[in-house]
């Protein structure tokens, strides 16, 4: 069971550890540039591909919450199975998207793994990987979701929820 909810939170946790090791970069670029007067020159390149990570994280993060922005005015009006069905279908949408970064993303990735980032020689492969890596993990977030989706709506006739809920 412990190893079920570290892996429910997952993105979320390596992206808030991620962003604390950010933080601390940038910290150690500003006591440089403006304490001691000579600039890290690593600092700014990782702290750029960090917060690369953390975005890639937090919308993996955010896909199994289903925690996107939405905006459910007219599909609240639907009965259950047309929300049902309608949830399925833009379910589909998303992972023919995220199939399409998953491609391109390991095709980008590999063309860029003998080409090393300017200043800390590190392959750009590393920049690139995340893509397609959260987009096969967000392909099975939504698949689960939508498993969920049918088995609740069998049990109780009732329609996907939605977290993300605009507050006028």
């Amino acid at each position: 069971m412990r190893l079920r909810t570290f892996l429910a939170g997952f993105e979320d946790n390596l992206a808030a550890a991620l962003l604390g090791l950010m933080l601390i970069v940038m910290c150690w670029q500003v006591l440089t540039r403006y304490v001691v007067g000579a600039p890290s020159e690593w600092s700014e390149e990782a702290s750029r591909y960090l917060y690369v990570y953390v975005v890639f994280l937090g919308t993996s993060a955010a896909i199994s919450t289903r925690s996107h922005v939405s905006i459910p005015y007219f599909s609240d009006m639907l009965p259950p199975p047309v929300r049902l069905a309608l949830s399925l279908v833009v379910d589909v949408l998303i992972i023919a998207f995220l199939v399409v970064m998953v491609w391109w993303g390991w095709k980008a990735t590999l063309r860029n793994v003998d080409i090393p980032l300017s200043v800390t020689q590190v392959s750009y492969a590393w920049v690139y990987v995340i893509i397609p890596v959260t987009s096969a993990i967000m392909i099975v977030r939504t698949v689960l979701l939508m498993r969920h989706d049918v088995l609740r709506y069998r049990a109780f006739h009732a329609a996907p929820e939605d977290h993300q809920r605009i507050i006028i």
